[in-house]
């Protein structure tokens, strides 16, 4: 048996007793899924599983190591409470800050698992975090949702701690938030250190007490409100490791809440499976250059670091590419996926001279498959997502080293098999609709496009319908990235149209993926939304034409003809090469949005996730004619189908639209691109007010409505008409009133 080198300061050198499921990979965490199974040796690939007479040593690299059952190893461990383990621990870096002890009332671990940590590790900076890679409910949409939410990564030095009884704690000593150089550190997480072994220089520390600890679920929802279930059990059962990462899983499994005792054992039951991690800061490429945000363009920040930085992949790594695993998505539509990949490696060729992304599509039949997890920070991830329902239609979060912004892994999940089926039901009816037009069938159509807009809200409605807020402890919060705008892809927006005229399924679904994929990628790239792509679209139909963005929302007679665009590209490069954008007023993201009457007249109507088209003030006059043609059925004397209630997102979006434009005309109008020089606008912006007041009474108090609702073919159609209008103008008033720009005298039709 060789000797273990303790100078050697990576994670590698860990030795392992437990009574679970250990797996023990090579140095290389792609090569040794793919080794271990690939029918060569197996010498760097141990597992073992309630080993309690096991006793068997592997070798990693030039080092060696024993993994031994937990009963083996008490006889070889110093008790912390003698005098030699309590000499040893007081001579390595320690915090005289007492460690807080994780919550543990309620879940009891099923199986210990002791970690071996090595004393030369003691002091050495990590980053620390965790992700949510599992949840076993198929069905339930709030649970999906939490799928990868995380823990931004935590800066962290390995300390000796003390709990409050005095016993020693291996701690993880950083700082939250607004970190600097001099920033005051605190314990973060302790672990129970439960022994030690002199001869191979290792702390013994109890993972399993962890697990008890991190049951995020019960702290999330304590009494089962949200998710209706209740904790019985929270472990730690598996960790694997390579040179410079360890990462650790913690399983909680639920049942209903109201499970009797009695009937524990058939009860449903839920599992959640959190992997944590802690990766040394040698790890990450010193080459990597730190940039700062930047007027014109828009990176996701850190988080920690009292100065933030863009949040990017490292291209510098000594010719290591970004390689992406793509799991489960169908034949028919991976040339959309790889068309995507292909399209941004094109791009960053054109600006870098090298092509950074790489991909392989993982078959189920493959081993690697269940091994590879989105969420591993070890892997980048594309996943057509068959286990959990949520309601986006794609999510592409990403994790960083929050002291520089390099990313560390990024992942995208597809919601695809609710999207095909929604919207291969979607142009079904589409296909239906325009038949019945041109019958003349105007009601019957509009009944069935109808029909298919509440069945499409209401099964989007139940995945959004409630929201979670999750801290680990007091001090750190967790991010429910389903949960962020700066990240949400939404499945539907506002509600479905009839498909454009003369686009198949199968061009518009090539458009469709292809755009959503490139944009997930932008966003691990780094890129947040920017919702002022649509200013320096053409409209001429062809792909790339109806945004200079990516990033953009669109709404569905666009969006499959989004690609990537020049401002897209702007910002890679100032991203990856540092290079200052030349525009500076293409962007506008999240927070950029009018949304309330606190800044309804600060911020710029150009700014809309909802708009489209290179002109928002004609849209929006465009989307009152067409929500009055929904309300009212124009171009029919039947009754109207719909009623204003159902088309209340419309009313609102561009009732906020038309209210931003008059109240923000002083503050941001010398901003504005796309407005001032068109038809009868005026040039002065304290002329805007009253225009757009103008504009908005022209369309809703048009004198031919009165005739439109006149010509209907009953009594009851002209009241239910002439009610949709009533409620439509109150609608109006209302939300003016509370963005406290037109008043409802201003509004007052004459």
């Amino acid at each position: 048996m060789k000797k273990l080198t303790t100078s050697v300061l990576s994670v590698a050198t860990l030795a392992v007793l437990s009574t679970a499921c250990v797996k023990v990979e090579s140095l290389d965490p792609v090569k040794a899924v793919t080794n271990a199974f690939s029918g060569k040796s197996h010498k760097k690939k141990t597992q073992i599983s309630n080993a309690k007479d096991t006793n068997e040593e592997i070798s990693v690299g030039n080092h060696a190591m024993k993994i031994i059952s937990e009963s083996m190893a008490k006889g070889n461990m110093l008790s912390v409470k003698s005098d030699r383990a309590q000499k040893m621990l007081a001579e390595l870096p320690s915090t005289s800050e007492t460690a807080e002890a994780l919550p543990a009332e309620t879940v009891q671990g099923e199986e210990s698992l002791l970690l071996g940590f090595p004393i030369s590790l003691m002091g050495e900076q990590n980053v620390f975090g965790a992700v949510i890679t599992k949840v076993t409910d198929s069905q339930n949409e709030e649970l999906g949702g939490l799928k990868l939410t995380d823990l931004s990564p935590l800066h962290v030095r390995t300390m000796i701690g003390r709990f409050e009884d005095g016993s020693p704690a291996l701690s993880l000593i950083g700082c939250g938030n607004g970190c600097t150089e001099r920033s005051q550190q605190g314990n973060l997480i302790s672990l129970p250190i439960v022994g030690l072994d002199e001869e191979k220089g290792l702390l013994m520390v109890d993972l399993s007490a962890l697990g008890q600890g991190l049951d995020l679920i019960s702290m999330l929802d304590p009494e089962g409100d949200f998710t209706g279930l209740k904790a019985v059990s929270s472990s730690t059962t598996t960790f694997d490791y390579d040179l410079s990462t360890l990462v650790f899983d913690i399983k909680t499994k639920m049942v209903p809440k109201d499970t009797k005792p009695e009937d524990m054992a058939t009860a449903k039951v839920t599992e959640f499976t959190v992997r944590w991690y802690m990766k040394l800061s040698s790890g990450f490429n010193p080459a990597f250059v730190t940039r700062p945000a930047v007027e014109g363009v828009g990176f996701f920040m850190t988080e920690r670091a009292k100065e933030s930085k863009i949040q990017r992949f490292s291209i510098t790594n000594n010719g290591k590419k970004i390689k992406y695993f793509i799991k489960n998505v169908p034949a028919q539509f991976r040339p959309h996926f790889s068309g995507a990949l292909d399209h941004w490696n094109a791009k960053f060729k054109e600006i870098i001279g090298d092509q950074p992304l790489t991909y392989e599509f993982i078959e189920k039949s493959d081993p690697r498959h269940a091994l590879l997890i989105p969420g591993d920070i070890r892997y980048n991830i594309i996943e057509w997502d068959e286990e959990n329902k949520a309601g986006y239609g794609g999510l592409g979060p990403s994790i960083a080293n929050q002291f520089t912004g390099e990313t560390i892994s990024a992942n995208v999940l597809i919601q695809g098999p609710t999207i095909v089926e929604m919207y291969t039901k979607w142009f079904g009816v589409s296909q239906q609709v325009r038949a019945l037009q041109a019958e003349g069938k105007l009601a019957e159509a509009n009944q069935m496009i109808k029909a298919f807009n509440a069945d499409a809200n209401k099964e989007i409605a139940k995945r959004t319908a409630k929201t979670f807020a999750l801290k680990l402890g007091s001090k750190l919060e967790m991010n429910i990235h389903s949960q962020r705008p700066e990240l949400e892809d939404p499945m539907i927006k506002n509600h479905f149209e009839v498909v454009p005229a003369g686009v198949t399924y199968e061009t518009y679904m090539k458009g469709y993926f292809g755009e959503m994929l490139q944009h997930e990628l932008g966003h691990n790239l780094g890129l947040r939304h920017n919702f002022k792509g649509n200013l320096g679209s053409s409209e001429s139909g062809q792909k790339g034409s109806v945004s200079r963005s990516i990033m953009e929302y669109l709404g569905r007679p666009f969006r499959h003809l989004n690609d990537i665009g020049l401002y897209d590209e702007m910002a890679i490069k100032y991203g990856y090469t540092g290079e200052i954008p030349g525009h500076k007023n293409w962007f506008c993201t999240d927070d950029g949005q009018a949304s309330s009457a606190k800044n309804i007249a600060l911020m710029s109507p150009e700014c809309s996730k909802s708009d489209a088209t290179s002109d928002p003030f004609s849209f929006w006059e465009a989307r009152v004619n067409r929500t009055l043609d929904l309300v009212l059925d124009v171009r029919s004397a039947s009754a109207p189908v719909w009623k204003t209630a159902e088309v209340a997102t419309q009313i609102d979006e561009f009732s906020t639209a038309f209210a931003n434009y008059a109240a923000s005309a002083e503050k941001t109008a010398d901003s504005w691109t796309n407005f001032f020089g068109k038809a009868d606008r005026p040039e002065e912006k304290a002329k805007v007010k009253p225009y757009v007041l103008a504009k908005l009474k022209a369309l809703i108090c048009n004198p031919a409505l009165a005739d439109v609702i006149k010509a209907k073919e009953s009594q009851d159609a002209v009241k239910l008409a002439q009610d949709n209008l009533d409620a439509l103008r109150a609608a109006v008033v209302a939300k003016n009133k509370e963005l406290a720009v037109f008043t409802e005298t201003d509004l007052k039709c004459n």
